[in-house]
């Protein structure tokens, strides 16, 4: 699957660059990677890139990057995340859409996989679910649900939220321990081409996650990051 999705990534990338794509990114700095509720820093600081692709016809792909430390490792990994997909907005406002991911290790290419998605999106919140037969290398299907909401504060600052459940539908002996679930809450604040986010995590339960090269911890965490956008 994770090859059908690269392809099918690369292909979207075509059409937004045929269609007059806009391009947007980003360059962040975060206090950790904090991923589904795993820390996928080792609760370090990371550098991280983030590359949009958007075409007047509603597909879209991009390119995520970021330094990772998986089990602890002192010595540093990177984490390349394509994603594309197309969405489209219907008449009631509703915004529907569905794509695919592929996260890459190169350092640890047997954890790569691939994930397929689909959400809805209304005003300020929106909701996606995700399927991966192979979820970063633990040989095992899993399904991702997540929810998220921005309420404006102030003119520069917001609140967001987020809760995630990650589930494991095959039902293996002991596999139904390792499902769990994430929430972070946070505030963010904009000015120029700056963004600014301090968030708290919460992982139920709290516990070793992964096996072989991917064995972190979920924990709470604080996690602040300065954006610039261009």
């Amino acid at each position: 699957m994770l090859k059908s999705c690269v392809i099918l990534i690369f292909s979207i990338f075509a059409l937004a660059g045929k269609a007059c794509a806009q391009v947007s990114g980003s360059i962040t700095l975060a206090s950790d990677y904090s991923y589904r509720g795993i820390s996928l820093s080792n609760e370090q600081p990371v550098a991280q890139l983030n590359l949009v692709y958007d075409a007047p016809d509603g597909w879209y792909a991009g390119a995520f990057g970021s330094k990772v430390k998986l089990n602890g490792n002192s010595s540093d990994g990177e984490q390349i995340l394509l994603y594309s997909g197309f969405s489209q907005r219907l008449r009631s406002g509703l915004i529907w859409e569905a794509g695919a991911t592929a996260a890459l290790f190169p350092k640890s290419t047997d954890l790569n996989y691939g994930e397929v998605f689909t959400g809805l999106m209304f005003d300020n919140l929106s909701a996606r679910i995700y399927y991966s037969p192979n979820y970063i290398g633990l040989n095992s299907k899993t399904l991702y649900l997540e929810a998220n909401a921005d309420y404006q504060l102030q003119e520069r600052l917001d609140l967001f939220s987020h809760i995630g459940w990650l589930v494991y539908p095959d039902g293996k002996v002991g596999q139904v321990n390792r499902n769990r679930v994430d929430v972070r809450i946070g505030v963010g604040s904009n000015f120029s081409s700056w963004k600014l986010q301090l968030a708290y995590g919460i992982t139920r339960p709290q516990q070793s996650y992964g096996t072989g090269k991917y064995q972190n911890n979920s924990r709470n965490s604080l996690v602040f990051s300065a954006s610039y956008l261009f």
